[in-house]
């Protein structure tokens, strides 16, 4: 069945000055975490918790985990030479865009490394008086193996001579239709100030659950029939593709457009198979680089077509499955730089804080930086509450991503109400992915079997029969609601929030007709509900409709600021699309569908990843760090707004706004911001360092009593010298100032602000959002939050 007609269309109108976004300053200290954490899969799919992975020896009874090792010799990404006989490797001291991972003094220093990790695994041997299985070898982001080991065997071999660093391994979790044409990734694709460009030559690795390579979205020919071509030359290709890998396999079809793929024994059903059983890292990999293709979204009552791409859909792809084990995406990560691939996409993380200069997956990723590579990663679904923010998101040199609405929702509605001893609501709008039902009785579930408003276990067969059931949302999976009232005998679902999740709904496939209502309808249908008897309903079934009033909302669902691991650099970086994003599905989707529709910030990741992309292509010559920092600065905040639809949005649920790729299409960023990879070891602040002025497209401080400062250097991009002049925002209780507040940058120079706070009139435990926004003569607006 499919769904009703599409209602009316309206043009984003984005303005080519982007307005500024807020300067976070906190007075010592920050709010508290909230306790509300809203359910966000789309799919009753649980997200896997961070927890250690180990077994238990049947030899000796000890329990023994896999620990990570992290030698002191550089890794490829970050080596500059220093020993005799090897060149440096690092792309800053090559003076080179990346890591070139198969130049003769890689090679070599590789080579070395090998041998500094046989005399490692010698050591351990003789440190634990047995064998020693060697799990995974890393190069290239880190240094060091995991290996498996006991805890006191651990404590043991970090006291060895070359041990910088060990850490126990453990489990992170699983953190587009319209999506690529919010953020503005056609400007690029028919060409502005540059040759068009939809990612040609970029390669993108996903480092997620595998991807499904029989997916249209990641054929060699697109629906728009473009050919794509494999950089490296056809028929060569990494990972299970090559044949001369060890894990070389013929059955697997890659081509000009997926150009390899890796799995990773995690100790996951899909074992170092890189077929995606799970569905999320197909489902990332088409949002940031798919296809154009004609889809459906296959849900269990409807049939819904819709016209997709990735942000990028020419680029290429190689996919790591590599979920979810530490150790596991760490060899990911070292394999992505060895591959050379120019983006990474990472939606996985922990919800907790990150040990930000030590933990694998930061430094990993921070190394990867070094050699070249954009890194964009999700921000975490444990909002709305605050400092939920998790790891390795928080870390400043990744690029971490919230999610906001976009244009496109699939509207239902509760409507023909009668019943009761009250007047019937009129039609109570919601969202679903279901076709419809009714007239029937409508019922709460609280008034039946356990007296359950949450609907948390099935329900006897013959609790009802065929009426619409109302159940509360609250801590199980929306879809698991649905098909526990199902088995009781309802034909009609209402899923009603809260006041613990405002306003914010999804477009779920329920197994059974459905809408899910936000808190005010859901409280005018419990209050009706409650008066007298006799209450009839019908559910109106999906429509589909494209209209901005639905845009540029923060979900619920996604991770809120401060930075608990780094009080002084605002997370997120930036929002994009992450609800009720349609894109490829896995291997194993229950139903006869390839593509499906999912909500979380591990959706809206892609879609930065995806820009990265093509911010690659159109200017090759930019570091990551001046990529984010054009994302950045260039960002919308206009009209974002909190997960109610109505308060606007802060840095601390978007950080700089929603990504618009509209100033980059047009030629009209003057600033770009870099940082160096001394500068963030040099930051950390158990050496001694100030994370705070790290040179970020940011400014954050959480301890400014008596007034508080940051320096920045801003490089100018323009072809020409461009005048530019300070403004800022002050908020009640602080004063804000730029030095200069004019100046001139002539092309490719740079030019050093100064920006000063005095606070002195807020009180204390606070934090307060601020401007700074910088005005060219000739181009677009640039603001920092």
């Amino acid at each position: 069945m499919s769904i009703g007609g599409v209602i009316v269309k309206q043009t984003r109108m984005r303005n080519a000055i982007v307005t500024s976004v807020g300067m976070l300053l906190g007075l010592s200290g920050t709010p508290s975490l909230s306790d509300d954490v809203v359910p966000v899969r789309a799919v009753d799919t649980a997200d896997v918790k961070e927890v250690d992975i180990g077994n238990t020896s049947a030899k000796r009874g000890d329990e023994t985990a896999i620990y990570l090792i992290r030698l002191q010799d550089a890794p490829l990404a970050t080596y500059n030479g220093g020993i005799q006989g090897l060149e440096a490797t690092s792309a800053q001291s090559t003076q080179s865009e990346k890591l070139d991972a198969k130049s003769a003094p890689a090679l070599a220093y590789r080579s070395y490394l090998a041998g500094r990790h046989r005399i490692l695994e010698s050591a351990i041997r003789s440190t634990v008086g047995r064998p020693v299985k060697v799990v995974h070898e890393y190069f290239y982001a880190n240094n060091g193996m995991a290996v498996w080991l006991t805890t006191e065997e651990a404590e043991k071999i970090r006291k060895l001579p070359g041990v910088a660093f060990v850490q126990k391994d453990r489990k992170q979790e699983l953190h587009t239709d319209a999506g690529p044409t919010w953020i503005g990734a056609p400007d690029i694709w028919t060409g502005g100030a540059f040759p068009a460009s939809q990612g040609e030559g970029i390669i993108v690795g996903i480092i997620d659950t595998g991807i499904n390579p029989s997916n249209p979205s990641f054929a060699d020919i697109g629906g728009d029939g473009y050919d794509h071509t494999n950089p490296w030359g056809a028929g060569n290709y990494v990972g299970v593709c090559d044949s001369a890998d060890p894990s070389f396999d013929a059955t697997f079809p890659c081509n000009d457009k997926l150009i390899g793929a890796r799995g990773y024994d995690t100790g996951d059903s899909n074992g170092a198979d890189p077929r995606d059983s799970n569905g999320h890292g197909s489902h990332t990999a088409s949002t940031a680089a798919g296809n154009h293709v004609d889809a459906e979204v296959v849900a269990p009552t409807i049939v819904v077509p819709a016209t997709i791409s990735g942000v990028a859909p020419h680029a290429n792809i190689i996919a790591y499955a590599a979920c979810c084990s530490l150790s596991g995406l760490t060899s990911a990560i070292d394999d992505a730089i060895a591959d050379g691939v120019d983006v990474i996409n990472y939606s996985i993380g922990s919800s907790g804080a990150s040990d930000v200069w030590n933990d694998f997956d930061t430094v990993g990723f921070r190394n990867a930086r070094a050699a070249g590579i954009f890194v964009a990663t999700s921000a975490g679904n444990d909002g709305p509450g605050a400092r939920t923010v998790g790891s390795p998101a928080d870390a400043p040199w990744l690029t971490a991503v919230g999610a906001s609405t976009h244009d496109r929702v699939f509207l239902a509605s509760l409507t023909s109400m009668s019943g009761g001893d009250m007047t019937s609501p009129v039609d109570l709008v919601g969202q679903s992915l279901t076709s419809g039902y009714g007239p029937a009785p409508i019922v709460h579930a609280k008034n039946y079997a356990g007296n359950d408003p949450l609907c948390l276990n099935p329900y006897p067969a013959g609790t009802w029969t065929n009426e619409i059931v109302v159940c509360d949302r609250g801590e199980n999976a929306r879809v698991d609601k649905s098909a526990n009232v199902a088995a009781g005998g309802a034909k009609g679902f209402v899923l009603a929030n809260t006041a613990a999740q405002g306003e914010s709904v999804n477009m779920d496939p329920h197994s059974i007709p459905a809408v899910h209502l936000g808190v005010s309808s859901g409280n005018l249908l419990r209050t009706w509900l409650d008066s007298g008897t006799g209450h009839m309903a019908t559910l109106s079934g999906t429509t589909k409709v494209v209209d901005n009033a639905f845009a540029d909302i923060m979900a619920g669902f996604s991770s809120r600021g401060s930075n608990r691991a780094l009080p002084v650099i605002i997370k997120p970086d930036v929002a994009a699309p992450g609800v009720g994003i349609v894109a490829a599905v896995g291997i194993d989707d229950p139903l006869p569908a390839a593509w499906g529709a999912i909500s979380g910030t591990s959706m809206a990741s892609p879609h930065v990843a995806g820009a990265g992309a093509l911010l690659k292509a159109l200017h090759p010559d930019w570091t990551p760090a001046e990529m984010q920092s054009a994302l950045m600065t260039t960002a919308v905040t206009m009209g974002v707004r909190k997960e109610d639809a109505a308060t606007p949005a802060d840095p601390f649920d978007m950080g700089s706004g929603v990504v618009d790729l509209g100033a980059v299409a047009a030629n009209t960023v003057g600033l770009v911001l870099d940082e160096t990879e001394t500068n963030y070891i040099a930051a950390d602040p158990v050496i001694g360092g100030d994370p705070k002025q790290l040179n970020l497209a940011s400014f954050a401080n959480n301890v400014c009593a008596g007034g508080c400062s940051w320096t920045r250097t801003l490089k100018s991009i323009t072809g020409t010298t461009i005048d530019w002049t300070a403004s800022v925002v002050n908020p009640p209780g602080w004063k804000l100032s730029v030095l200069p507040s004019d100046f001139s940058v002539m092309p490719g120079m740079t030019q050093t602000i100064t920006v000063t706070a005095q606070a002195s009139a807020l009180p204390a435990g606070s934090w307060s959002f601020g401007q700074v926004i910088l005005t060219p003569s000739s181009g677009s607006v640039q603001a920092f939050p």
